[in-house]
């Protein structure tokens, strides 16, 4: 067991100083990864790739949280290297979910010593932050270990250099052409409609939020070719749609094709339902406008922080679970939450 405590175990850094020094091939998969460690271990990486062996780095959450400049530029240099020099090593990013496990795995053609818990490829997560990691020493959970690390890195990851890696501070949250069908959006004075006689529906988003990659969160999910940049980006954060379920999407005040939402905060938004049963709902002109609204709402309200998911702790935080749609008349809502 190794704590980064001298009276459990001591640092989780000694233990990779030793195995990088031994070691055949190397495999790590971890949430995240500091620029020291990255440049501390770059030759050490080059070394066994140099030698005939595999190096692979994989960086689980950088595809959807992105990585500052420098550290970037650093993966992208490793990456360059380890690749020209044995196809089957470099720096790998998961595609179609988020990874957050921390496993290390040095081999030869003999043996395997595998490394499983909390330390993340960092400074903290080896030395500086109490943490635990343990050797996997049943084989049977070896194998299984194993496994599953091959299969993160052929099934759930792509080359770094195949993936349009944003830098914090610097992306842009939707694009121009979205940003001015936002700025086009029409407003109106929410005192001019009184929704307290109309008839309403509520759409059950703790329902939604509860489903994996749902239509609130479909930027974790795989994502698509830049036909510009030849590389595979994630979704745009903004783009949603809410699914409504039979009990909803078959009341008479429910919503067929293009209507118009008039929210609490005084936009207009066009809006549609589409797809079997019109059961889709989401903005006209783009999928981000109502994402703009909707998650602009938890965002400005401080429960939800740009690039991650929409939970129910989301929800939870904001007091406020559920879609409200009022019918004013036909093709008309009011729009609350």
């Amino acid at each position: 067991m190794f704590t980064n405590l001298e009276d459990h175990g001591g640092n989780f850094r000694n233990i990779l100083e030793t195995e990088f020094s031994n070691a055949q091939n190397v495999q790590i998969a971890s949430g995240y990864a500091s620029l020291d460690l990255i440049q501390d271990f770059s030759g050490r990486f080059r070394n066994i790739a140099s030698q005939g062996g595999n190096a692979k780095l994989l960086l689980g959450m950088a595809f959807y949280e992105g990585l500052g400049k420098k550290k970037l530029d650093a993966v992208n240099k490793l990456h360059s290297e380890l690749n020209s020099i044995n196809k089957n090593s470099g720096v790998y990013v998961t595609n179609g979910r988020r990874y957050h496990g921390k496993v290390y795995r040095f081999y030869d053609e003999h043996s395997s010593k595998v490394y499983v818990g909390s330390s993340n490829f960092s400074f903290n997560g080896t030395r500086g932050n109490i943490e635990c990691t343990v050797p996997v020493v049943d084989e049977t959970q070896r194998a299984q270990v194993i496994h599953f690390l091959n299969d993160l890195y052929s099934n759930y990851s792509i080359p770094i250099d195949h993936a349009e890696i944003m830098v914090p501070g610097k992306e842009n949250a939707f694009s121009k052409k979205v940003e001015q069908a936002w700025k086009s959006i029409q407003t109106y004075d929410t005192a001019t409609i009184d929704r307290h006689s109309l008839p309403y529906f509520d759409l059950n988003l703790e329902h939604v939020v509860k489903k994996e990659k749902s239509s609130l969160n479909v930027y974790f999910g795989k994502g698509r070719l830049n036909n510009k940049t030849g590389k595979i980006a994630p979704r745009p954060w903004y783009e949603i749609e809410i699914i409504a379920n039979k009990d909803i999407n078959s009341l008479e005040i429910y919503p067929k094709g293009d209507f118009l939402a008039y929210t609490d905060d005084g936009y207009v938004l066009p809006m549609r339902t589409q797809g079997d049963y019109n059961k889709n709902i989401r903005s006209k002109k783009s999928l981000q406008i109502f994402g703009i609204w909707l998650k602009g709402k938890l965002e400005h309200n401080g429960a939800l922080k740009k690039y991650e998911p929409v939970t129910l702790d989301v929800l939870e935080e904001y007091e406020r679970k559920s879609l409200r749609l009022h019918k004013i008349s036909e093709g008309n809502y009011f729009m609350s939450f």
